[in-house]
């Protein structure tokens, strides 16, 4: 299948650094990225529809609590239908669901998300939403504890696929203080029985946003690495790319530079989404 990359026009509007070093690196591969012209905010990954394999999209309600809790943020709310009007969408099935792609990490035949899909869905009895979210996905659901210091509850945070029953767990034993060091148990339990588990743990002193690089861009030859410093020349940056290239050894590692989105909660995974066709 081939791969085609869409961003939201916002992050040239709002970005234009990451915007302009994200093309630079992209070309580089041959790729141009596509804009999203109906969108409400930088954010794409989460508002777009769920690929599910074989060009096969699951749609759904983007109405998540923390834009939709509060009307002043109303604003931010992408309707899908809009989003994806121009474009040509296998939609095989529509959810009466709410969630966010952010929430929503493929490995093979699961699904990993974390527990907050039942807080956003009072509505639906527990085990009968995680039936209709594995009949759409086609897929088992494994779910992770919600970690309450992040508002929206993404699994696209916590873990990355590698393939080969191999996933990439975040630094959060690094990171984790206190009571909290029952987070990182709590994951690694429920992963353990399912995949193998590869921990990112960095060298040296540790940014509080050192989070940001499992929120990296794939592509079919590279993989795309959030960068806290323009240059990318941090320590942190550069331990990182040291990491990446030893895990992803078959691919290209490029850096592009991402602290204006990583300082709203977000990185490269969550501002770009990829049409399968």
């Amino acid at each position: 299948m081939t791969q085609e990359i869409y961003i939201s026009d916002w992050l040239e509007k709002d970005y234009k650094d990451v915007y302009n070093q994200l093309l630079k690196v992209l070309s580089e591969f041959g790729l141009t990225p596509k804009t999203l012209p109906y969108s409400k905010e930088v954010w794409c990954r989460d508002y777009m529809p769920i690929h599910i394999g074989e060009g096969k999209y699951v749609g759904f309600n983007f109405r998540p609590d923390y834009l939709w809790d509060d009307p002043k943020y109303h604003k931010y709310i992408t309707q899908q239908e809009l989003a994806i009007e121009d474009l040509n969408i296998n939609i095989s099935d529509n959810v009466d669901i709410v969630l966010d792609g952010g929430n929503y990490v493929r490995c093979g035949d699961k699904v990993v998300m974390t527990d907050k899909i039942f807080s956003e869905n009072p509505n639906w009895r527990p085990l009968t939403l995680l039936c209709r979210l594995e009949e759409a996905f086609q897929a088992e659901i494994i779910l992770l504890p919600w970690d309450m210091n992040e508002p929206f509850g993404h699994s696209d945070g916590m873990i990355a696929w590698l393939g080969n029953d191999r996933i990439l767990l975040n630094n959060y034993h690094q990171l984790e203080k206190g009571k909290r060091k029952s987070l990182s148990t709590r994951i690694r339990k429920i992963l353990n029985s399912q995949f193998e588990i590869l921990e990112v743990e960095y060298e040296g002193t540790l940014s509080r946003d050192s989070w940001c690089y499992l929120n990296y861009l794939e592509t079919d030859n590279a993989i795309i690495l959030p960068a806290l410093s323009m240059n990318h020349d941090e320590e942190n940056d550069k331990v990182a790319l040291k990491m990446f290239k030893n895990i992803f050894d078959n691919k290209v590692i490029r850096q592009v530079y991402a602290q204006p989105l990583i300082k709203h909660g977000g990185a490269l995974h969550c501002a770009t989404w990829i049409h399968y066709i």
